[in-house]
């Protein structure tokens, strides 16, 4: 059976009534508090969609292992939050510099949207949204969970059987705001199987060298280089869909790969995607580590905090959009998974925002770029201000 990527990603707000500030504070899983950065306290960038590299560079720049991100999955939540947002909660949303929605493209994932409300709340007549589902979170938190998992099993054809659990719903908390994607490609030039050598040393920023199962591949991709990087686009079938092709899209730092996505701009990243698109197709060899990459679950709140989203996580937000009890966040947790071997990719990501009652002719030699070292990588399209599926930080491959 041909394997084919799988990328998953769902988006669940929890939504309760007003608390005090003390209790708002909902601790990182097991991660350290992320600063501001050079590249969100840089002047803002004109692109639509700088939003999710901003976030991204705030996120895998604090991180010391692999470290997967899902930009559209948190602004799918984002915007279905948007909905519900009313005064400065909605201008606050409203001026974030998310993807645009709406464009076509060859990448052509599921999306389903939810909400899930208590059943003593009122949902507004004029809220829009794919499903709404009763869940009993005051009175029966276990049973809540398991009907926001049982949706996300089935949205996501059982790769996700579970996103919260019972001690992520508190009594106050009142909605849930879900949202599933989900992506089926193959790669256009599939590695061959027999090319893959075991074994082969990949070097971390550390200096230690680790064994991996390095693959390989020759054939024309758009590649690019740049004073501090080199990048190749690995495309995805596209099997006569309309619209912007989907990529794989690798990007080799000269240097430290840390250093490198601290320092990562909206204006830098577009200037990569542009020098990819800008390029015509060469012969190039691919050397890409076969990745299983499942870096647990984190918090998402200090990242959006140090970008700036401040009132949603306060007692000042206003969800009044949603119905008449007043609604705050207190966190965002998102989960990913990404495997990568030689004739594709599968890949999931949960993300969980918690609130309460408030053929080449002869030319050059070919170029050749090897991932044996830490690296960064995109799933997403060149041409397009839409926001990645997927990024991600591969620092040792498992």
């Amino acid at each position: 059976m041909k394997k084919y990527i799988h990328a998953l990603f769902i988006s669940l707000g929890l939504l309760g009534c007003s608390a005090s500030e003390e209790e708002t504070a909902v601790l990182p899983l097991g991660k350290a508090d992320i600063p501001s950065t050079a590249a969100v306290r840089a002047t803002p960038c004109s692109e639509t969609d700088s939003f999710a590299v901003q976030l991204f560079s705030v996120l895998a720049a604090s991180q010391e292992d692999n470290f997967v991100f899902s930009p559209a999955s948190l602004e799918a939540v984002l915007r279905l939050l948007q909905q519900g947002a009313r005064g400065a909660t909605a201008a606050e949303l409203a001026a974030l510099p998310m993807g645009k929605t709406g464009i076509r493209s060859a990448m052509n994932p599921n999306e389903a949207c939810a909400l899930f409300v208590d059943n003593h709340i009122t949902l507004n007549k004029d809220v829009k949204v794919d499903e709404i589902r009763r869940a009993p979170f005051a009175t029966n938190p276990s049973a809540a969970a398991g009907i926001i998992n049982s949706w996300a099993k089935h949205k996501t054809q059982g790769l996700i059987s579970s996103v919260i659990s019972e001690r992520d719903i508190s009594p106050n908390t009142g909605l849930v705001a879900a949202n599933a994607i989900y992506l089926k490609e193959r790669w256009l030039h599939p590695f061959p199987k027999n090319a893959t050598r075991e074994e082969t040393p990949f070097t971390t920023d550390s200096g230690d060298s680790v064994p991996v199962a390095m693959m390989r591949c020759s054939a024309s991709f758009r590649y690019a280089e740049g004073d501090n990087w080199t990048a190749v686009a690995l495309p995805y079938r596209t099997d006569g869909r309309k619209g912007e092709p989907g990529y794989f899209i690798g990007i080799l730092p000269n240097n430290n790969a840390r250093d490198f996505v601290r320092n990562l701009t909206p204006v830098q990243y577009r200037n990569i995607l542009r020098a990819l698109s800008d390029n015509a197709e060469r012969k190039t060899v691919v050397l890409l580590p076969r990745m299983k990459l499942d870096p647990g679950t984190y918090s998402l709140k200090p990242a959006l905090l140090a970008c700036g989203l401040k009132n949603i996580f306060s007692g000042g937000a206003d969800f009044s959009g949603f119905c008449r009890h007043p609604l705050y966040l207190s966190d965002v947790l998102q989960r990913c998974f990404v495997k990568a071997d030689e004739e594709g990719t599968e890949a999931a990501a949960v993300t969980v925002a918690v609130a309460r009652y408030k053929a080449i002719p002869p030319g050059p030699l070919p170029k050749v770029i090897r991932f044996d070292k830490p690296f960064i990588w995109i799933i997403g399209d060149l041409n397009t201000p839409a926001a990645p599926y997927f990024m991600g930080i591969t620092q040792k491959p498992n």
